[in-house]
């Protein structure tokens, strides 16, 4: 008799795990999704922003209209781009926490894949330009903030192995800090041990390396574009 009872609360166990599986399965996948820029408010060009990750730019999706009380998260692009594929058909405020003078948001419908801008106030402009000459890469660069009232603190240069460059430790192998916000700033690869241990990555990347400019404004971190340098 025990043995019954136990095949038979086996088999009952079995039926509900069952029914669960069955009811998480019947879920309806997203049907929309998202993609866009993040425009400067006043040139209407991308503002570069963080690469993806932990120093990255977070962009929150609200649920609106409905019982829903997490919203959906995800990382924008070092391009000043951002999407997301995977989003349920709705209407959401879409809200991006960056170095933005105010906060950026909007709101926006999605029904299937969906197109949709932001504009954001950047506390600075950095323009930059590379040159290589005997191992030695020159960034020349200029740091604008978007009021006089905002103060620059420290302005970076950075280099990397990889296409993303940022402030954070794991996205460059070397970093100068400068207070000038504008001049040159000069990266000695011939002397430089990190560059020397690892050449043999950049030859197999076609002697490409990744710079990129950031400067500090009210504790803010905008950054230049990333420039592909071939040394």
């Amino acid at each position: 008799m025990k043995k019954i009872n136990l095949y038979l609360t086996s088999m009952a166990i079995m039926f509900l795990l069952t029914g669960c599986l069955n009811e998480l399965d019947n879920y309806d996948a997203p049907d929309g999704g998202i993609t866009g820029k993040i425009l400067d408010a006043e040139t209407n060009e991308p503002v570069p922003l963080p690469v993806q990750g932990s120093t990255g730019t977070i962009i929150n999706l609200y649920e609106l209209n409905t019982d829903a009380t997490k919203s959906v998260d995800f990382y924008a692009k070092y391009d000043g781009t951002y999407e997301n594929t995977q989003v349920f058909n709705g209407d959401y405020e879409i809200v991006v926490n960056g170095p933005f003078v105010s906060p950026c948001k909007g709101n926006v419908t999605v029904k299937g894949q969906t197109s949709y801008d932001l504009k954001a106030l950047p506390y600075a402009r950095i323009n930059a330009s590379a040159t290589v000459s005997g191992g030695v890469v020159t960034v020349q660069y200029a740091v604008n903030t978007t009021s006089s009232s905002f103060k620059v603190s420290d302005v970076y240069g950075y280099w990397n192995f990889a296409p993303g460059v940022d402030d954070g430790v794991a996205n460059y192998a070397e970093k100068i800090t400068v207070t000038e916000t504008s001049g040159e700033i000069k990266f000695d690869l011939n002397n430089n041990q990190t560059y020397k241990n690892n050449h043999y990555k950049i030859q197999a990347n076609g002697n490409r390396i990744y710079v990129r400019i950031g400067a500090k404004v009210d504790g803010n971190v905008n950054y230049s574009v990333i420039l592909t340098v071939t040394v």
